[in-house]
């Protein structure tokens, strides 16, 4: 087993083993996954002749919901806040690399804004591709592109939908979040299009999701840092900081 200790991003023992993708030593009593498998990606695969040839229900990566110490728990649920890790081992899905499925935030309340989301990486190299929902089909859709390597942050604004992919082929990536615990993504409307307007291709370009008919807007930025402490440690200290993640109006900058 080869250990990737991540301690320094949480206030206990952290560490993942780089060859199953798993959490071995965690501070956090009796720990639990949900595991995104193959056949549950059947609509966003863009192979599909070889998802056709495919027999086994692979695991493509791991969510590690609320991971949270016991003593933190009133905290995180008086602000209404969840803590979350994801593993995404390195693997292609035919032609392009694993990714997560993707989804939409509802909107907070009837006529605002929809919750955003944080993700900050502890391992690895990720791809985030975040899409502005669009609300006629001629609508032109924007598209962001953050590549983002361990210790970088990234915000997903108000109205965007997103997509992960692990871009590497030998290298486990391992990212955190803090989301509002208030809600359930909506991951219909990416189905509906088989995947997002843009997919990572095997050659290490983006090639356009053919059901996209309208003109796509693409925009690359870089990551920046939402807050200079890793984000457990920084909720801990100021919770008031992360009040945006329910309340997303009281930030006036998103990029």
């Amino acid at each position: 087993m080869t250990e990737i200790d991540l301690s320094s991003y949480v206030p206990f023992e952290l560490v993942v083993d780089s060859e199953t993708g798993k959490i071995v030593k965690g501070g956090v009593e009796n720990p639990t996954y949900t595991t995104r498998k193959l056949f549950d990606m059947k609509e966003v695969i863009y192979d599909a002749d070889w998802f056709a040839n495919q027999k086994e229900n692979l695991d493509l990566y791991y969510m590690y919901r609320e991971f949270i110490r016991k003593e933190d728990h009133e905290l995180f649920q008086k602000h209404k806040i969840r803590f979350d890790i994801t593993i995404i081992p390195p693997r292609m899905l035919g032609r392009e690399y694993v990714k997560t499925a993707g989804h939409f935030h509802p909107p907070v309340q009837k006529g605002k804004e929809s919750f955003p989301e944080a993700y900050e990486v502890m391992h690895g190299k990720a791809v985030y591709l975040l899409q502005k929902e669009t609300k006629k089909k001629k609508d032109p859709i924007e598209i962001i592109i953050i590549q983002a390597f361990a210790g970088d942050q990234v915000l997903i604004p108000p109205g965007y939908g997103h997509v992960t992919v692990n871009p590497t082929k030998d290298k486990l990536l391992v990212m955190n979040n803090l989301v509002s615990s208030e809600f359930s993504s909506r991951y219909e409307p990416i189905r509906k299009q088989k995947g997002a307007a843009y997919l990572y291709h095997a050659n290490d370009t983006w090639i356009r999701n053919p059901t996209y008919h309208q003109r796509i807007i693409v925009r690359e930025k870089e990551p920046e840092k939402v807050t200079e402490k890793p984000f457990y440690l920084s909720f801990l200290e100021n919770p008031e900081k992360w009040k945006f993640l329910n309340e997303p109006w009281l930030k006036d900058k998103w990029y």
